[in-house]
């Protein structure tokens, strides 16, 4: 038996989207679990305030899978995980209403949560745009409020606290140190609270992939389209459609426009252009998007495949693929409509300025000058390896879950 254990959480409704790429997934956090032990699945969703129907059953013999419904099966279940030196928790992060007595559980169970972002750069809001004081009221409640409660309430031990935060992009770990909430808890620790929890900087989830592929090895094939698609759930983190006939009418227009951009593109560049799908991205809600599907090769779950073989990705939305385009070496351009939203909008305008990404505004959509695209993706180029020293590779041939179970095991 290992001194360690490596619990996966799950406590909340889930769309089938999500539960996919969770699935997904598992084949790398079996690869951070401890010699001589096995990878469990914990659903706690019988304890939410709320009910949840959703049954999370993994059929992999690997994998094991439990489900306690009742307070003594609980109780079972932490006599059994009093064997381990150590119980690593990998999913929650902050709590809501429906969620807080899974959070007390958690502490109770004397769980050490986990936070891991294999990704690379995170995309983020920095009030490019102009936003209007009703929009920072609503994102406040509705993304941060329930984060800064959790983490105050780990800071005096009635929720658990994150043990260690793996992060990939050297950027991200400087402003969390940096943040005026983060220097509020490290006063705390000052007398006598939690210690702050431990950031480490690890490698990209794609750099382990080029350790496998070469990405001078990929084709140039196609033009790649990765869209993060109209509707996005992004989209409403700034609050629910106020006026549906608008935003319907907003969403025609977009893929409209967007098929005449791809068309142009298909000409000018003399290649096939792969469309792929955002999957929390509901297509059937548009008509018009039949017009996409019928005209060019539309994907759905094979992004990073074709993004390897594309000879420019285009990028619609704030998508974290744009580290693997980066990584692979991949000219680049983004497409925006201001129809998007604040949320989305200011997420890729401060993006696109980091490493002067070309930009084409999908609402003013003119004739495409080929040549001063391709002047922009040469000078955007030219920053990649230092984005890439910066934000996915911290330290070279080594994988990531190397780095995280030297940290987590102590090998």
């Amino acid at each position: 038996m290992s001194d360690y254990k490596l619990v996966i959480v799950l406590w909340d409704i889930y769309p089938q989207s999500t539960i996919n790429q969770f699935y997904k997934s598992l084949e790398y956090l079996k690869k951070l679990i401890p010699e001589n032990s096995k990878l469990t699945i914990l659903d706690l969703t019988s304890f939410s305030l709320i009910k949840i129907n959703n049954n999370y059953i993994h059929n992999d013999l690997e994998i094991e899978y439990i489900k306690p419904k009742t307070i003594n099966h609980l109780k079972k279940m932490k006599v059994d995980f009093k064997g381990y030196k150590k119980v690593y928790a990998l999913g929650p992060v902050s709590s809501d209403f429906k969620s807080i007595f899974i959070f007390l559980i958690l502490r109770w169970l004397n769980f050490k949560l986990i936070f891991i972002n294999y990704f690379g750069y995170y995309l983020k809001e920095k009030n490019v745009t102009n936003l209007n004081i009703n929009y920072k009221v609503k994102k406040f409640f509705l993304l941060k409020f329930s984060y800064y409660l959790s983490r105050a309430l780990s800071q005096i031990s009635i929720f658990p606290k994150i043990e260690y935060y793996f992060e990939t992009s050297e950027e991200r770990i400087s402003q969390i140190k940096k943040t005026f909430y983060q220097k509020i808890l490290n006063k705390f620790y000052i007398f006598g609270s939690n210690r702050p929890k431990k950031i480490y900087r690890i490698n990209s989830i794609y750099y382990d992939e080029l350790k496998i592929k070469n990405y001078k090895n990929f084709s140039k094939d196609y033009i790649v389209f990765v869209d993060s698609g109209f509707d996005h759930p992004d989209r409403l983190k700034g609050g629910k459609i106020q006026d549906k006939a608008k935003h319907n009418f907003e969403r025609k227009k977009y893929y409209e426009k967007l098929f005449t951009l791809m068309q142009n593109l298909e000409i000018i560049y003399k290649k096939k252009i792969i469309f792929c799908q955002h999957p929390k991205t509901d297509y059937s809600l548009n008509k018009t998007f039949k017009h996409i599907e019928d005209k060019f090769m539309v994907i759905k779950g094979k992004t990073g495949t074709y993004i390897e073989k594309g000879d420019i990705v285009v990028f619609t939305g704030a998508s974290s693929m744009v580290n693997k385009a980066i990584i692979s070496k991949k000219k680049i351009l983004y497409v925006l409509s201001y129809t998007m939203g604040h949320h989305i909008i200011d997420k890729v305008l401060s993006f696109i300025k980091t490493i002067k990404l070309p930009l084409i505004n999908l609402d003013n959509l003119e004739k495409l000058d080929k040549e001063n695209i391709d002047l922009q993706i040469d000078d955007s180029l030219k920053l990649y390896d230092n984005f890439i020293e910066k934000n996915l590779v911290s330290e070279k041939d080594i994988f990531s879950y190397e780095q995280i179970k030297k940290i987590l095991y102590g090998f």
